[in-house]
């Protein structure tokens, strides 16, 4: 796939509550399985361009959190629909 020079012509639609509770349930889980394992001394993680040790792998974590806790609050509580009904015609 050839890379990216502009966002013409790409789009999306925003992430849905349920998207974005099941994206903090693998980062919940990634941030378990970093605290339940003993990593060795010295252990890199890779994110995108950047290489972390231990800790600053779980700071990237914890804030990943915090920005998809802050879109699910932005989320409507609610979504209200109104039904017209068509008017007869005379």
């Amino acid at each position: 796939m050839p890379d990216l020079t502009s966002f013409d012509g790409v789009f999306g639609a925003a992430r849905s509550a349920a998207q974005i509770l099941a994206i903090l349930e693998k980062i919940d889980l990634a941030v378990f399985r970093l605290l339940q394992t003993e990593a060795p001394l010295g252990m890199k993680y890779r994110v995108g361009d950047r290489e972390l040790d231990h800790t600053g792998y779980l700071q990237w974590l914890l804030e990943a959190r915090r920005t998809y806790e802050r879109c699910l609050a932005a989320l409507p509580g609610w979504e209200a629909t109104r039904v017209v009904e068509p008017r007869p015609q005379p």
